[in-house]
């Protein structure tokens, strides 16, 4: 069937009843600003039908599908490959996750002449006795533990918050004993203050009397540095948030028995094989294909091979089979996912990408860009996407506006909407006065410390290839060396399964003050919180009921009684400006600003600044569980203003956002940076060159993390 794919009357999610039609064989683009419909078109729409009709011909699991459309017509098996990474397996490599461990353990079984057996890693007699298969051990991390600002007599080790008096004593007695000044934080003591505290112990006991929640106890005790992992208290132990992953010294990371080192084939162990770098293997690989003479093995090792080149293709080199799937972030596993499509024997294929330039460097960028053209010749391709670089060869573009929500959802002109993407805005940048010059000696990972300058009071961006250290700068290194740091990342908000945007715009329990004083009743009486009196009975204030057990057999149905705003139904009954509470939580951002314009200013002004960060689209009752990675960067953004930070290092803050609303993050930034804040952008987004006053290309320079122009 030769036909392009045609769809009638879509009305999924925000889509207003449109008809689209898809390219076959070709590059499809859709285009759009936040919250426009793209997804629910690409994705929630076509991926989905071309999933449902392959899977309900045999998967007994299907299931109901959730898209809204009337018609369609010759439609493909879908693959939707998102910029998204939700595996938490820990035992899941990309050997594993890939079948690709298979074929090595095949090949390892067969020229060696042992059972296959003996290769695998979910038998306990093959794995690692001191990490169990793992490849790593669990150790504390003096980055997460100690927090640099605080004086040694406040207590500055986080694990240590329960019987913070305790602490602060005990600690201030040492450092008396030790001629350390306890007023200092921990950033000005000398190399040998340091050790002291984090891994001393103390030659005679103190007797501490401190403060409980019940009263006051008493403890007699050594002093043991928080580094040394022994308890001052009884059944002490510190938190999983406080330790790092280290390479197990008895495997070197390779996770196999010692008894398997010995067993090698052009001098590599099976362990060698699945952990070292792509592009290191790679010669040991097509070593191994000139040598074979067993043609049973040729489709194993060539089926390797093509895997490994085409990770290397798309600039994953530095990648290896042992590594963990949820160590990986969501652009990585895209692009291991395109080097499955790349690799595999199916065609006619309809794939479905979502924004593969994202996140990458020039060089990275122009091999995935070709790797697209490449698959286009034998799948049909839809990318969501804005970069420039698709656009000319695309078949079909589809652009959906005007903006975002309710007022989204429609097919708007394509010219119109390029040319004004295409408008160069400009932004006022001075280049730096003063420079910070950040030094820092300090293992982290695979790194030794940094060498780089920062613009004091300005915009800085950082660029790089992709595992080269940008994250791991931003978020280990920079709070070392900097007081008043905040680190924003696209990780979800904190909260639970109540939290909506309400909650984290902060004006929740406003709205419900709101509605308390009107009506002449306690606040907690118009909350959803877990807890409250105005909490739906049904869901407790989730707003959705859970069935089944286990991740794949759990579905989540919206409440029937509240209709997933997680209230009583009683309080439909009262109103505030007309309007109820679930009136209120089905409202839009900029739905809600012209209702709060007479019922709260303060609200207004917070809507408002959401609104000015793009954020317009949201829903007020919008469970926070539900937000892109771009709109949780966003959103942590608006509570920066109200910080007392004065560095920020922000990661991929415009992501997912056009060149206009880019120009729109951009200037809110740099109201960051007018209040005195010092701004560290990690960004490859096309174009943004232009408004930062300095540019940093990060390299490392065996582990030390360095700009690449500095000398």
């Amino acid at each position: 069937m030769d036909g392009s794919i045609k769809i009638w009357g879509i009305e999924t999610n925000n889509l207003k009843n449109i008809d689209v039609q898809i390219e076959r064989n070709a590059i499809n683009l859709i285009i759009g600003p936040s919250g426009s419909g793209k997804s629910s078109l690409a994705y929630d729409t076509i991926a989905q039908i071309g999933q449902h009709e392959f899977m309900s011909m045999f998967a007994d699991n299907v299931s109901d599908p959730t898209y809204r459309v009337k018609a369609y017509e010759n439609m493909l098996a879908a693959v939707p490959i998102k910029q998204s990474n939700h595996n938490n397996n820990i035992r899941s490599t990309i050997g594993t996750y890939f079948g690709i461990n298979r074929s090595i353990i095949l090949i390892y079984a067969a020229v060696l002449g042992l059972d296959e057996e003996f290769f695998v890693l979910n038998k306990e007699e093959n794995l690692c006795e001191e990490c169990h298969g793992l490849g790593y051990i669990k150790v504390l991390d003096q980055n997460r533990i100690v927090d640099y600002d605080i004086p040694l007599a406040k207590n500055p080790f986080r694990c240590w918050n329960r019987y913070k008096d305790f602490y602060q004593q005990i600690i201030q007695q040492f450092c008396t004993d030790n001629s350390i000044d306890a007023n200092k934080n921990f950033r000005q003591l000398t190399n040998r203050e340091k050790r002291l505290i984090l891994y001393g112990e103390s030659e005679k006991k103190y007797s501490v009397r401190y403060k409980k929640s019940t009263g006051f106890s008493r403890r007699t005790t050594r002093y043991y540095g928080v580094m040394t992992g022994k308890p001052m208290q009884v059944n002490y132990a510190p938190a999983g948030q406080f330790y790092k992953d280290e390479i197990c010294k008895c495997c070197q990371g390779k996770k196999y028995s010692l008894q398997h080192e010995k067993w090698m084939i052009n001098g590599l162990s099976i362990g060698d094989f699945m952990s070292m770098p792509f592009e290191k293997l790679l010669p040991h690989i097509e070593q191994m294909i000139a040598e074979n003479t067993d043609t049973n093995l040729q489709f194993a090792i060539k089926s390797i091979h093509k895997f490994v080149c085409k990770a290397i293709e798309l600039n994953l080199g530095y990648l290896f089979f042992h590594r963990s799937i949820p160590t990986l972030s969501g652009g990585e596993l895209q692009r291991l996912r395109m080097v499955q499509v790349l690799s595999t024997q199916l065609s006619n294929l309809l794939l479905v990408l979502d924004e593969p330039l994202a996140g990458l460097s020039g060089k990275e960028k122009s091999a995935v860009f070709q790797a697209i053209i490449d698959l286009a010749k034998t799948h049909t391709i839809i990318i969501v996407d804005h970069s420039d670089a698709f656009v000319s060869r695309s078949k079909q573009i589809i652009a959906l506006g005007e903006k975002g929500g309710a007022n989204g959802g429609f097919l708007i002109d394509v010219e119109k909407y390029l040319a004004e993407q295409r408008v160069r805005n400009k932004i006022e940048t001075v280049p730096p006065q003063k420079m910070h010059h950040v030094i820092i000696d300090n293992l982290v990972y695979s790194y030794s410390g940094v060498n780089l300058t920062i613009g004091e009071n300005r915009m800085n961006l950082i660029t790089g290839r992709s595992g080269v250290g940008k994250s791991t700068l931003l978020r280990e290194y920079l709070p070392q060396y900097y007081e008043d740091y905040l680190y924003i990342n696209q990780k979800p908000l904190l909260g639970n399964k109540n939290s909506s945007v309400a909650t984290a715009l902060d004006i929740s329990t406003r709205i419900s003050n709101l509605f308390a004083n009107k009506h002449k009743k306690d606040r907690r009486f118009f909350s959803n919180q877990t807890g409250c009196e105005g909490a739906c009975e049904v869901c407790a204030g989730a707003g959705y009921v859970e069935y089944g057990s286990g991740y794949d057999s759990k579905i989540q149905l919206i409440c029937k009684d509240c209709g997933g705003t997680g209230f009583n139904k009683r309080l439909n009954k009262y109103k505030l400006y007309d309007k109820s509470l679930f009136d209120i939580w089905n409202m839009t951002i900029d739905e809600a600003i012209l209702y709060f314009s007479e019922a709260d200013i303060k609200i207004m002004n917070s809507l408002g600044e959401a609104a000015s960060l793009l954020l317009g689209h949201l829903k007020i009752g919008q469970p926070i569980s539900t937000l892109s990675g771009g709109e949780n960067v966003r959103v942590k953004l608006l509570k920066a203003m109200k910080s007392t930070a004065k560095v920020f290092g922000i990661d991929e803050p415009f992501k997912g956002l056009s060149n206009t609303e880019i120009y729109s993050v951009v200037q809110y930034l740099d109201r960051l940076r007018k209040n005195g804040g010092t701004i560290i952008v990690v960004d490859h987004s096309d174009m943004i060159e232009q408004y930062f006053s300095k540019h940093i290309e990060l390299t490392s320079d065996n582990g030390v993390l360095k700009d690449i122009n500095q000398p």
